[in-house]
C-alpha cells in the first residue's frame, strides 16, 4: 500500500491541535503611553539614535527648567527604548549626573511606572515582553543625586531599598483623578496634604509658618491642582515636592529652607485648550486672535523664540483669563504666583526663587525681576494684575525673551516648577517652643 502525503488540511484533529503554539496577545499599553507615542513632536524633534549597548546617560544636570536639552533629548529616548522593547534590560548611568531636579525625576519616574504596570501586566498574562527593567548605575558618585533618588526618586518609588536623610523631608507623589465625582473636595485634600506638609517640615525646625503665608500657600496649591485638572483632558495630574534644610556653617544652627514643589499633567497643553472647539466663542479668545493679528502686523512673530503659542500661553496667565466656558474665577495663574512669592516675604528677585510654567513649546519663567502691574481694562474702570515681562508693562509688547519663550523642545501637557526659599522674614517662632 503507498503511503499517503499528509497536507495541514489532512491532518488529524488531534495533531493540527499538538502542533499549534498558543501565544498570548500583549495587552494594549495605558492611555497614557498612547497618547504620548502618538505626538509626533514629543519632547524634541531631533533625531535618535538607541544606544546597542542599552546604556544611557543621564545628563550632567538633568532638569526641564534649568538644562532643557538634554534632558528632554534624554527622555525621549528613554520613552522610545521602553516602547519599542529593544533590550532585556535598560542601564542608567548617572556618572557624569551632578544634580537632578524635581522636575525631570517625576517626569522620567512617572513614564517608567506607566511601563512598569505593562511589563508587569504581560508576565501575568505570560505574554510575550522582552524587557525586564532598568539597573541603575554609578548612581553614588554625587551625594545630591543620591539623595534625590532615595528620598523622593526612582528608588524611593521602585526599590524596597530606601534611605533617609537629615536635611530632606520628602513628600510622596500624590496622583488625583481629573474624572472624578468628587474633583472639588479632592482638590482640597490634596491642597490640604500639601500645605500639612510644608508646615510639619517647618515644625521639625521649632519653626512654623505665620498665619498670611499659609493662607496664601494655600492659594497656591489650590490654583494649581484645579488648574491642571480644568486643562489636562486626561485623567491623572501628580504633584509632589521635597522640603530641603539649609544649615547656616557658621552659626551651626537650622536656617529655614527651600520647598520644592512639582504639578503637571499630561494632555492638552494651554495653547492647545485655547485653541480647542470647546473654547471657541469665549471672549478671551477673541482677544487672543485680536493680540495676535497686531503681533502679526509688527513682524513679531518672525522670531523662532516667540510665536502664537507663546503668546497665548502668556495671555492666560493674566487675571480674567479662563478657558472655561461660565467660569467666574478666572484669575488665570497670577493670582498663585503672587500668593508664592509672598511666601518669602516680597515679590523681589532673590537668584533662588522662582516658578516656571512649561507647557508644549513654551516656558516662562517667574521670578520677580519683573514685577505684577495692576492695568485698567474696559469702560468699568476695572483694574486687573498682569505680568508681561517687559519694561513698557504692555502685553502687545515682547516680552524679554529670558522669561518668556517658545523653544523646539515639547513637553504635552502643563507643568509648574516652584521652588520656595522660604527665610525668617515670612516665619515666626513656634510658640509651644519659643
Amino acid at each position: 500500500m503507498k503511503g499517503v502525503k499528509l497536507t495541514k488540511d489532512k491532518l488529524p484533529k488531534f495533531q493540527i491541535y499538538t502542533n499549534h503554539v498558543f501565544v498570548p496577545k500583549q495587552p494594549p499599553f495605558s492611555a497614557t503611553i498612547q497618547f504620548l507615542a502618538s505626538n509626533k513632536q514629543l519632547f524634541t524633534k531631533e533625531a535618535l539614535v538607541l544606544p546597542e549597548d542599552g546604556i544611557f546617560q543621564v545628563p550632567r544636570h538633568f532638569s526641564l527648567a534649568a538644562e532643557y536639552h538634554e534632558s528632554f533629548v534624554f527622555l525621549k529616548r528613554l520613552f522610545h527604548a521602553l516602547y519599542s522593547d529593544k533590550y532585556d534590560w535598560i542601564t542608567l548611568d548617572y556618572s557624569n549626573c551632578e544634580k537632578i531636579d524635581l522636575d525631570a525625576s517625576v517626569c522620567m519616574d512617572t513614564l517608567v511606572d506607566q511601563f512598569f504596570r505593562h511589563i508587569n501586566l504581560c508576565r501575568h498574562r505570560r505574554a510575550p515582553r522582552k524587557c525586564l527593567g532598568l539597573k541603575p548605575i554609578n548612581f553614588k558618585k554625587h551625594e545630591e543625586v543620591y539623595k534625590v533618588l532615595f528620598s523622593i526618586g526612582a528608588f524611593k518609588n521602585f526599590s524596597p531599598i530606601q534611605a533617609k536623610f537629615d536635611d530632606i523631608i520628602p513628600f510622596p507623589l500624590l496622583k488625583g483623578d481629573n474624572s472624578s465625582p468628587t474633583l472639588a473636595s479632592d482638590k482640597e485634600i490634596e491642597t490640604t496634604k500639601i500645605v500639612d506638609y510644608i508646615v510639619e517640615s517647618l515644625s521639625s525646625m521649632n519653626r512654623s509658618l505665620t498665619w498670611q503665608a499659609e493662607d496664601n500657600l494655600s492659594k497656591v496649591v489650590g490654583e494649581a491642582l484645579i488648574n491642571a485638572a480644568e486643562h489636562s483632558g486626561h485623567q491623572y495630574r501628580y504633584s509632589i515636592g521635597y522640603f530641603q534644610h539649609t544649615y547656616d556653617e557658621i552659626a551651626k544652627t537650622l536656617n529655614a529652607g527651600t520647598f520644592n514643589l512639582v504639578i503637571f499633567d499630561f494632555g492638552n497643553t494651554i495653547y492647545e485648550k485655547f485653541k480647542s472647539a470647546e473654547a471657541t466663542g469665549l471672549e478671551v479668545v477673541s482677544q487672543m486672535k485680536q493680540l495676535s493679528q497686531a503681533y502679526t502686523a509688527k513682524s513679531l512673530f518672525k522670531t523662532r523664540k516667540f510665536e502664537e503659542e507663546t503668546l497665548w500661553t502668556l495671555y492666560s496667565l493674566q487675571e480674567g483669563v479662563t478657558s472655561v466656558p461660565d467660569k467666574q474665577r478666572g484669575n488665570g495663574s497670577i493670582r498663585f504666583i503672587e500668593s508664592f512669592f509672598n511666601l518669602k516675604g516680597d515679590n523681589q528677585h532673590d537668584n533662588q526663587s522662582f516658578l516656571t510654567i512649561i507647557s508644549g513649546n513654551t516656558r516662562i519663567t517667574f521670578d520677580g525681576q519683573y514685577p505684577l502691574i495692576e492695568v485698567e481694562r474696559g469702560n468699568q474702570k476695572q483694574f486687573y494684575k498682569m505680568m508681561t515681562f517687559n519694561e513698557s508693562g504692555k502685553i502687545e509688547d515682547l516680552p524679554d525673551e529670558k522669561y518668556v519663550n517658545f523653544t523646539d523642545h515639547f513637553f504635552p501637557g502643563t507643568m509648574i516648577v516652584a521652588k520656595i526659599c522660604i527665610t525668617f522674614n515670612n516665619i515666626e517662632n513656634d510658640s509651644a517652643t519659643s
